[in-house]
C-alpha cells in the first residue's frame, strides 16, 4: 500500500504575514529584461556521429567552408553557402576524417539530420550527390535568419537541387549515420514484446514476446514495400490548422511500409475490448497511445494499423533504422491532420508548440523503434490541474501522460524517486508545470537555448509557488527553491501504477529528495504563481535588479492576502 503523505496545511495568522514580509523584504525584484540575442551571433555547434564524433564549432565549420565550400542558388534566387553533406559525412564513416568512404556507402547504412526540436530527416548514401546536398550557413551573404515566419532555420539548413521537396531542413544540431556498416554490429533480431493488464492496470494478464522475422514469417503481411504512405506534419499556417485538403507538408513521416497488423500482435495475448486503450512504447521512452478502435475498428480515412519491420529505401529491421514503426495504411495513403482530428479522441491529438501557436501534427503518432505494445483495460478517470500565473491553462490526465511519454525528446520530463520505504514514484519536476505559465512562453521545443521556463524569475523570486488540494490544503515554495530543481516532483503514479480515482492521493501528490515531509502534498488539483510584479516574457539571466525590493514586501503581501482569502 502507498502511503499518504503526512504533510500540514498551511495558515496564514497575522505571525506568518510578518515573517512572509521578513523573508521577502530582503529579496530583490524581477529584472529588466534585456533585448534578445540576434541569431547572428549566436555561437553553435554540429554533432557528426558515426564510427566516432566530431563536433565542429562555428568557427571551425567556416574553415571547412573555406576549402570546401559549396553554393546553391534556390529557385527564388537566394543564393546559398555552406559545405557538401557528403563532406560532412566523410568526417565520421571511417577512421578516415578527410575522406568519403565510397565502399562503406554502397554497402549500406542511414543518415540521420535532427533538429533542434528533434524533428529530423532520414537519407542513405544512394540518394546523395556531390554538390546537390548543401549545409549551408548562410544565405546572400549574411547568416542564416532564425526563422521564417514560424519554421526554424539557423543556424544550419539543409538545401540543394538534389534534395527531394519536403525533405529540406533547418536548425540542424546533429547528424548521424547509423547501421551494420557503420558499427560493425552483426544483424540481430528485433523483438517487440505485448503484455495484457488486468483491470487495474498493474498485474500482468498475458505477455509474449516475438521477433519481427517471425512477424513476417507467421502472420498476414500488410502493404508492399512500394506504396508511399504519410503522416502529415505541422501546417505552420495559423488560418489553417487543420489542413482537410492534405495539401501542407505531406513530407514529415513518409514511407514505403510493410508489416504487421497491430491487431494481430495484440491478439497474441488476448486482444482489446471495446474501451481498452493500446500504450506502444519506443526504444528511447517516446510514447503514443491508441483507442481500441484505431486498432480493429478503424475508419476507413484511417486505414489498417501496422507495425513496420520494412521498407524499400531501407531493407529489413535493424537496417530498417526506424522499425519497427507504427502507419495507417489510409486509403489516400495520407494520414492527416484533419483525419487525425475524426478518427481519435482530442485526449490523443498531437501537437507541435512554436512561436506561441500550438500546430497540430498527426506526424506525433508516428511512433518508430517500437520495443513494446501494452493493453490497458478501459480508460480511467480523466481530471484536471489547473495553472495560474501570468497565464491560466489547465492541463488533463492525457496531456500531463503525454508530457511524461516524450521520451529523450522531453528534455528529462519524466523523473523516479524511491522513497525511504522503497516505493518508486514517477512525474514530471515541478518547475517545468510553472514554466507553462510564469511568462508568455507556454512551451519551446528547442533542445538548445529552451525559454520555455524563465530563470530569471525563478532565481530572483519573482514569485512564490502554492499547491492546493481539493480540500483545500496549501503548500508553497519560493520560486528560487524549485528552480530547475528535478527533486521536487508532481507525480501521478507508484511503484508503477497510476493513482487510481478512490486513491487519497489521486490524482497528484508532491514527492521528492529535497520536499520536507510537512510538504508532501496529495490531491493535488491547483498550481497558483503568486507574483510580486508583472513577468516579462523576455527577461535575461543578466538583467539587472530593482534598487530597492519595494516588489518583494508587496509579495508578501499578496501571498499572505492569497492564503487569507483561501481559507476565510
Amino acid at each position: 500500500m502507498i502511503p499518504k503523505a503526512g504533510y500540514y496545511q498551511e495558515r496564514a495568522p497575522l505571525t506568518y504575514l510578518m515573517v512572509a514580509l521578513l523573508l521577502l523584504s530582503g529579496v530583490a525584484g524581477i529584472a529588466t529584461a534585456a533585448s534578445a540575442a540576434d541569431s547572428t551571433t549566436a555561437s553553435w555547434v554540429l554533432t557528426l556521429s558515426g564510427v566516432g564524433e566530431e563536433v565542429i564549432s562555428a568557427d571551425a565549420f567556416q574553415e571547412i567552408k573555406a576549402r570546401d565550400g559549396i553554393t546553391y542558388t534556390a529557385p527564388d534566387g537566394s543564393v546559398y553557402t555552406g559545405v557538401p553533406l557528403k563532406r560532412l559525412i566523410g568526417m565520421v564513416d571511417d577512421a578516415d576524417p578527410t575522406t568519403f568512404n565510397a565502399t562503406r556507402a554502397a554497402e549500406g547504412y542511414s543518415i540521420i539530420i535532427r533538429a533542434t526540436d528533434w524533428h529530423d530527416r532520414i537519407f542513405s548514401p544512394s540518394d546523395l550527390t556531390d554538390t546537390g546536398f548543401c549545409v549551408a550557413d548562410s544565405v546572400n551573404g549574411g547568416l542564416l535568419p532564425k526563422q521564417d515566419g514560424d519554421i526554424k532555420i539557423a543556424p544550419l539548413i539543409l538545401v540543394g537541387e538534389d534534395v527531394p521537396p519536403g525533405m529540406g531542413i533547418g536548425n540542424i544540431m546533429d547528424i548521424t549515420l547509423t547501421g551494420a556498416a557503420i558499427t560493425g554490429e552483426t544483424e540481430g533480431a528485433v523483438s517487440v514484446t505485448v503484455i495484457r493488464y488486468d483491470e487495474e492496470g498493474g498485474n500482468v494478464l498475458n505477455a509474449t514476446t516475438v521477433d519481427c522475422r517471425w512477424m513476417r514469417d507467421h502472420l498476414p503481411i500488410h502493404g508492399d514495400s512500394a506504396t508511399f504512405y504519410s503522416f502529415q506534419g505541422p501546417t505552420f499556417d495559423t488560418a489553417d490548422l487543420w489542413n482537410p485538403a492534405e495539401d501542407k507538408n505531406l513530407e514529415k513521416v513518409r514511407e514505403t511500409p510493410r508489416g504487421t497488423a497491430i491487431s494481430d500482435l495484440c491478439d497474441l495475448v488476448g486482444g482489446m475490448q471495446e474501451g481498452d486503450e493500446l500504450r506502444m512504447t519506443s526504444t528511447d521512452g517516446y510514447v503514443v497511445e491508441l483507442m481500441y478502435e484505431n486498432i480493429y475498428t478503424p475508419k476507413e480515412k484511417q486505414g489498417t494499423a501496422i507495425l513496420a519491420w520494412e521498407t524499400k529505401k531501407e531493407g529489413f529491421v535493424p537496417e530498417y533504422t526506424g522499425g519497427p514503426a507504427l502507419f495507417f495504411l489510409s486509403p489516400d495513403h495520407v494520414f492527416g491532420n484533419q483525419d487525425m482530428k475524426e478518427c481519435t479522441d482530442p485526449g490523443y491529438w498531437r501537437y507541435y508548440w512554436c512561436a506561441g501557436t500550438s500546430y497540430p501534427s498527426a506526424a506525433g503518432l508516428a511512433v518508430r523503434n517500437v520495443e513494446k505494445l501494452e493493453i490497458y483495460p478501459h480508460k480511467q478517470a480523466d481530471w484536471i490541474l489547473n495553472l495560474s500565473g501570468y497565464l491560466a491553462a489547465s492541463i488533463s490526465k492525457k496531456e500531463f501522460e503525454q508530457g511524461l511519454s516524450c521520451g529523450e525528446r522531453a528534455h528529462g520530463h519524466a523523473v523516479t524517486y524511491t522513497d525511504d520505504d522503497g516505493h518508486v514514484w514517477k512525474g514530471m519536476p515541478l518547475y517545468m508545470l510553472v514554466g507553462w505559465v510564469d511568462d508568455a512562453c507556454q512551451h519551446d521545443e528547442n533542445l538548445v537555448d529552451n525559454k520555455a521556463y524563465n530563470v530569471t524569475l525563478a532565481k530572483n523570486d519573482g514569485y512564490t509557488v502554492v499547491l492546493e488540494n481539493a480540500d483545500g490544503d496549501i503548500v508553497s515554495f519560493p520560486s528560487s527553491e524549485i528552480m530547475r530543481n528535478r527533486d521536487h516532483l508532481v507525480v501521478n503514479q507508484a511503484d508503477n501504477r497510476t493513482f487510481g480515482i478512490d486513491s487519497d492521493i489521486w490524482p497528484l501528490a508532491l514527492r521528492g529528495e529535497a520536499v520536507p515531509a510537512e510538504k508532501m502534498i496529495d490531491g493535488i488539483t491547483t498550481l497558483t504563481l503568486v507574483y510580486d510584479a508583472a513577468p516579462s516574457s523576455s527577461a535575461k539571466p543578466d538583467a539587472m535588479p530593482a534598487p530597492f525590493p519595494w516588489g518583494a514586501v508587496i509579495a508578501g503581501l499578496t501571498l499572505a492576502g492569497y492564503i487569507l482569502r483561501r481559507h476565510s
